[in-house]
């Protein structure tokens, strides 16, 4: 007993580090579980076009829109809604686009210019830029009669 009297303030201070240790863990996990960023991308559509300049060749990709986060939900609804004629512009206007970009590894201009068919149906500026994924390009030859490939990924 005379060991507690003569402690009792260490005992003290150390029982109110580890509480305060316990809240601000506590804290800190909830914060971690709100701050989950969630993504403001959204598909506008899947691509397989031939260009008009090069009939040998077979381009496939998968186009998709980063939306102001502030403006997300109603970006989406907006993609959503003007979807098919986006699409439909696009779709001219790679048949119709230069083989020479076809060829850049970062696809820019490519971009560039599917975003202004984008930002063309679209009421605001909702998109801050495209990406474009699953890049392909098959020689007509790899494709069968119902256009779909015969080369098998792994």
């Amino acid at each position: 007993m005379s060991e507690l009297r003569r402690y009792w303030g260490a005992c003290l201070i150390v029982a109110m580090i580890g509480v305060h240790a316990c809240v601000i863990g506590y804290v800190r996990s909830r914060i971690a579980r709100l701050s989950t960023v969630t993504s403001t991308v959204v598909e506008i559509g899947e691509f397989r076009f031939q260009p008009v300049h090069n009939p040998t060749m077979v381009y496939h990709f998968r186009l998709h829109a980063v939306v102001e986060p502030a403006k997300f939900v109603r970006g989406r609804e907006r993609l959503q809604l003007k979807r098919m004629e986006i699409v439909e512009s696009s779709e001219q206007m790679l048949r119709q686009i230069d083989t020479n970009l076809l060829d850049d590894p970062t696809q820019t201009e490519i971009r560039d210019r599917l975003l202004e068919v984008t930002l063309q149906h679209l009421d605001e500026p909702i998109v801050s830029r495209l990406l474009i994924t699953d890049w392909l390009q098959l020689p007509v030859n790899a494709l069968d009669w119902n256009g779909s490939s015969q080369l098998v990924r792994n």
